[in-house]
């Protein structure tokens, strides 16, 4: 197996079904999360501290969104951001989640981990050559159609809200539940995982661009820098998972490494709801070599 460059995105018609059905099952799942009801949960008060961070950084850039802000771009994003500086409540109006919406607020947070399960990684089904991935702009231009189908917005707040935050931080066992929620509904579709390890993809870049500037036509001085510090930034990511010293340029080593010390909430969830690993783990040198 070999990393695909190649995934095609997920059609409208199968992405809207995924997330209605996540759009369903949020009562069940809140339930779980926030026992003590959402406003008291930790997910709720993270979520608003992100919406106030983000709206300074709204104030503050001429032509919004940045590389640093998740949102759709539309017509209305930019006569927004030509106009007079909106108050806290008028950006909060704006955005989606609405405020003061619990269950739009954990779809959005759902929604946004089953974006980043393909992020790196792609769904596919038996039978099938093609991978799949969720495409960021549809999905979030369906969160706000399916609340508006659903009766949660009305058709003019539909049709000037943008999402402009990320989704809070979720310690391990909240993300699991999200993940066991989201895998049993890819297996009604049919899905299943080619998992891939980001930052081990990562690695092998960084060890590629090592070999291509040892190999390359720089004097002696800046050539050396530049692999110590690709050796660095190699080694600081191992830190990660074992304290102690790797070969930075030994990727079975790190194969091996990340195969002992770690499983991903991923691969963990996946096996619970599959009762089998995804496709792609554990890790095999020969899927990385050269990918």
């Amino acid at each position: 197996m070999k990393f695909n460059n190649n995934k095609k995105k997920l059609g409208t018609k199968i992405t809207q079904a995924i997330l209605q059905d996540t759009y369903e099952a949020v009562p069940q799942l809140m339930t779980l999360l926030a026992p003590e009801g959402w406003r008291e949960s930790s997910f709720h008060q993270e979520l608003m501290v992100c919406r106030y961070e983000f709206y300074h950084e709204f104030l503050h850039v001429d032509d919004y969104p940045s590389t640093e802000i998740d949102c759709r771009r539309s017509e209305t994003d930019q006569e927004i951001s030509s106009e007079s500086a909106l108050s806290f409540d008028e950006y909060l109006y704006l955005t989606f989640p609405p405020i003061g919406n619990d269950h739009l607020e954990l779809f959005y947070i759902l929604s946004s981990i089953l974006i980043e399960i393909t992020f790196t990684s792609a769904l596919y089904r038996d039978h099938e050559f093609d991978a799949y991935y969720f495409d960021e702009v549809q999905c979030e231009g369906i969160m706000i159609q399916l609340a508006y189908v659903n009766n949660q917005v009305d058709k003019e707040w539909a049709n000037i809200a943008f999402t402009a935050i990320p989704p809070p931080y979720l310690d391990e066992m909240d993300v699991h539940h999200c993940l066991e929620l989201l895998f049993t509904i890819l297996k009604k579709h049919g899905f299943k995982l080619d998992y891939w390890h980001g930052e081990l993809l990562y690695i092998v870049e960084l060890q590629d661009m090592y070999w291509a500037i040892l190999y390359g036509d720089l004097d002696y001085e800046e050539k050396d820098s530049r692999c110590q510090q690709i050796k660095s930034d190699i080694s600081e990511i191992l830190e990660r998972y074992d304290s102690s010293y790797i070969d930075p340029l030994n990727l079975s080593s790190i194969v091996d490494l990340l195969n002992r010390r770690w499983v991903c909430p991923f691969v963990l969830a996946y096996l619970h709801v599959y009762d089998d690993f995804p496709k792609g783990y554990p890790y095999l040198l020969s899927d990385y070599e050269g990918y």
